[in-house]
């Protein structure tokens, strides 16, 4: 699984960044990104979620059937680290320093949506001993259907989680006591489809339900709809990047990755670009070194051995001639576009 190191070095090599000129961009589409795509075949996980241990330098990814948790190096070559049966049904991943946290749901029966049918859990793993330090029964915290999808996490190392088929967000502090923060109808699903969830640093929470984005204030617990002028379908993931930009995956038939921004702290959103890149179902995002990086799986099929990771590099233009080029390296594939 060989890349070459004019590759590598395209796919991985770092750049200084200025935002306002970048936002001018952005909205006037005057500069259109790279794109990078590393196709995973043969390796049978089912992966939900991808995330930068920053300690490492290395992105991890998770495995929804066996609980493995493998990590993909600077030449694009997956690794298994571990296997952990308590990761079993893991659906989202944070890291905070060398700590994982990870939500799993386990069925215990067909029905997902009668209320002995899962058991939700917050799992914390060390990443340097490998071990796991504790597991916080979600379940237990609400009475109602469970299935938990998605994690935040504060700079203090408070854990934020939303649950798809109930309407709250639950609350896991650093000693691992955990509580319902908040509960409302306005965070009741129509569709019990997944929900999405990001901190942002002035204290508030983003939460996508449905096709709509809420904002959480976590000092008055007062809930808002986000005006966004573009209607989404089936959202994914919701990512901050270092400038509080808000990356935005839609999934389903739609396969996008929007770029939003505000100026009133997130009452209202702007996209300003949307990428349309083949995805067939962006399920998550995470944000490094101003690319990013998208996991691209059939995550809805009952078995998704193949996958990819998709890079929008947005430190790069394109060459005046339109190239396109891949490299096959066992079973990876690598295919680099502009466009």
């Amino acid at each position: 699984m060989y890349m070459s190191p004019k590759l590598k070095y395209a796919v991985f090599f770092k750049h200084s960044f200025v935002l306002a000129p970048f936002l001018a961009a952005l909205s006037f589409g005057q500069v259109r990104a790279q794109n990078y795509i590393v196709n995973y075949y043969g390796f049978n996980l089912s992966p939900q979620d991808l995330v930068y241990h920053t300690a490492q330098k290395q992105f991890m990814i998770n495995s929804l059937n066996d609980g493995q948790l493998g990590y993909i190096n600077s030449e694009a070559q997956y690794r298994p680290l571990l296997k952990e049966s308590l990761l079993i049904g893991a659906t989202a991943m944070k890291i905070w320093g060398n700590t994982l946290y990870a939500v799993t749901n386990r069925l215990q029966s067909a029905n997902i949506n009668a209320d002995e049918g899962n058991r939700p859990k917050l799992v914390k793993l060390n990443l340097s001993s490998k071990k796991i330090e504790s597991v916080v029964e979600l379940g237990t915290l609400f009475k109602g259907p469970h299935f938990v999808t998605d994690i935040t996490i504060d700079p203090e190392g408070v854990v934020y989680i939303v649950d798809a088929l109930s309407p709250v967000i639950y609350k896991v502090d650093q000693n691992g006591h955990g509580s319902v923060l908040v509960k409302n109808d306005l965070l009741k699903s129509k569709t019990d489809q997944v929900k999405a969830i990001a901190y942002h640093k002035h204290e508030y929470l983003l939460v996508a339900v449905d096709n709509d984005i809420l904002k959480v204030d976590l000092k008055t617990g007062a809930i808002y709809m986000v005006n966004v002028e573009t209607d989404f379908k089936n959202i994914k993931s919701l990512h901050f990047t270092k400038e509080y930009l808000l990356v935005v995956s839609e999934g389903g038939e739609s396969g996008k990755v929007h770029i939003l921004n505000t100026s009133n702290s997130w009452m209202a959103g702007k996209v300003l670009r949307t990428d349309t890149w083949q995805y067939k179902n962006p399920v998550n995002i995470e944000f490094v070194d101003n690319r990013i990086y998208i996991l691209d799986s059939d995550a809805e099929k009952i078995t998704s051995p193949d996958f990819s990771v998709r890079i929008i590099d947005l430190n790069k233009l394109p060459t005046s001639k339109r190239k396109k080029a891949r490299v096959l390296a066992g079973d990876v594939s690598i295919l680099k576009k502009d466009f």
